[in-house]
């Protein structure tokens, strides 16, 4: 196996044993065995269980960011604002082992070494923040709504269902739509 695959695998391994495991019970061994690797092989990769986990939420953040900002090349808000909430949705439904693992950690993201990822969940919230604005200052969503309140409520809206894992994407991403088109456009 060339040395990218097994650090894919690696990742792809300890992701799954991290969503279903707090992070204090998944050992660099159980990932090793899991992963079908020598130990040695994910020291190479990674020098601690904190740096591979780290390298987990680090990389899982910048697909989740790039695939968003691909999304965005419409002039008209309001529908990059739906194109936001279907790519978000999708890719948290997608990458459920991921979500998961990030949900687990959002609110302890303050650590020194993990503090980079909390920037990059500020980025996504302020990429909806920005499109909220931009529908806001277009006339199209009501001007008494605070953005920063309306992204945190989306965000909550998107994140709970899969979190639930109990609604299918397609039915989600309309009944959130609808509550926008109904409930905060002007």
């Amino acid at each position: 196996m060339k040395v990218a695959m097994k650090r894919e695998v690696i990742l792809n391994t300890a992701m799954t044993l991290f969503s279903k495991k707090p992070y204090h019970r998944v050992s660099m061994d159980e990932i090793a065995q899991k992963a079908r690797v020598a130990k040695g092989t994910l020291y190479y990769h990674f020098k601690s269980k904190e740096a591979l986990y780290a390298a987990l939420l680090h990389e899982g953040l910048d697909v989740m960011i790039l695939r968003l900002n691909e999304r965005f090349k419409r002039d008209d808000p309001i529908e990059n604002l739906k194109l936001f909430i279907q790519e978000l949705i999708n890719f948290f439904n997608e990458k459920r082992a991921f979500f998961l693992v990030l949900q687990q950690e959002e609110g302890k993201l303050f650590n020194k070494k993990l503090s980079n990822c909390y920037q990059k969940i500020c980025t996504v919230k302020d990429l909806l923040e920005s499109l909220l604005k931009e529908a806001q200052s277009s006339g199209r969503i009501k001007k008494e709504l605070d953005t920063k309140v309306l992204t945190e409520m989306i965000m909550g809206m998107i994140k709970e269902p899969v979190l639930k894992g109990k609604i299918k994407p397609d039915i989600h991403i309309k009944t959130l739509n609808t509550l926008l088109e109904k409930g905060i456009l002007a």
